[in-house]
């Protein structure tokens, strides 16, 4: 009975203070609200080199409102490597810079926590990224005068 108790309990405190098996920390993420974002954006970062957007809208949702510094990657709904490959050429774009790199869905949920982990898995550090809170919509409700609708 005690050797069963104590398998127990070593079984326990390894499973308790292991590291897990994911390829990297994703259990946080970093955030920017839309005010933050507007300020950064009226400061001149894009045009400084210090701050890049990209959206992972569908063509539909970009239509309806976007950034117009954003790039579009039209990736979403990021559930296949086809969709994550739509994200690679604005990868190569941020690899090569040292900027911020804001991540921009519909409305801030999986459409930007999946391309913050793709990311980080690729070499981008996790300082970088910052996922735009609320998403497009609470930057169209904050910001609407920003706001670019159409292709353009």
């Amino acid at each position: 009975m005690f050797n069963k108790n104590l398998f127990v309990l070593c079984f326990l405190l390894l499973f308790l203070v292991s590291p897990g098996c994911s390829k990297t920390d994703t259990s946080e993420y970093n955030y920017i609200t839309p005010e933050e974002l507007n300020t950064r954006l009226n400061a001149g970062e894009i045009a400084a080199g210090s701050l890049l957007m990209v959206s992972s809208q569908t063509e539909d949702e970009w239509a309806s409102g976007h950034l117009s510094d954003a790039f579009p990657s039209f990736s979403r709904p990021l559930t296949e490597d086809a969709h994550f490959a739509k994200l690679d050429p604005f990868l190569d774009i941020a690899k090569n810079a040292d900027a911020d790199i804001i991540i921009i869905c519909p409305r801030g949920g999986s459409g930007a926590t999946r391309p913050f982990d793709y990311f980080l898995e690729n070499g981008i550090s996790k300082e970088r990224l910052l996922i735009l809170e609320g998403g497009q919509e609470a930057y169209n409700d904050a910001f609407p005068e920003d706001v670019v609708t159409g292709q353009g």
